[in-house]
């Protein structure tokens, strides 16, 4: 598949999360995804675009940029917040397996090929990928 990119953008509110999540999954489809791999990027997506709008969006007006497409062989999702960020390094050895929160990086970087985490000052963006089944 050639590389493509896409993008849009939703308020921070939970109730924008599921059209996100479908819109994400038609494009991970349209790339070439079925069955698990299909549903670990929908529930992956999921867990970032559900953090940004719960943690990272410091008022009702707070919006989320979502883009996605394929690059290099792998279909990636992006999720940029406006919140005041963490240290991806410290969340990583921070994780509890008993805690009641934290478990979304875990999960995704246990469902997808790569999860990169960036704060720039403005807002924390999560990049997922998923290498593209030749």
């Amino acid at each position: 598949m050639n590389d493509f990119r896409d993008q849009f953008e939703i308020m921070a509110h939970p109730k924008q999360a599921g059209a996100a999540r479908e819109r994400v999954r038609a494009a991970a489809a349209a790339a070439g995804f079925s069955g698990l791999d299909l549903a670990d990027i929908e529930i992956a997506f999921g867990e970032a675009v559900t953090n940004a709008i719960l943690y990272g969006s410091p008022s009702a007006d707070s919006r989320v940029l979502v883009a996605y497409g394929v690059q290099s062989g792998a279909f990636f999702v992006e999720v940029r917040d406006q919140g005041h960020g963490f240290d991806p390094a410290q969340a990583a050895t921070a994780e509890d397996a008993d805690a009641l929160g934290g478990r979304g990086l875990r999960l995704m970087r246990a469902l997808m090929d790569q999860v990169d985490l960036h704060y720039d000052g403005q807002g924390m963006l999560a990049r997922l990928s998923k290498k593209l089944l030749t």
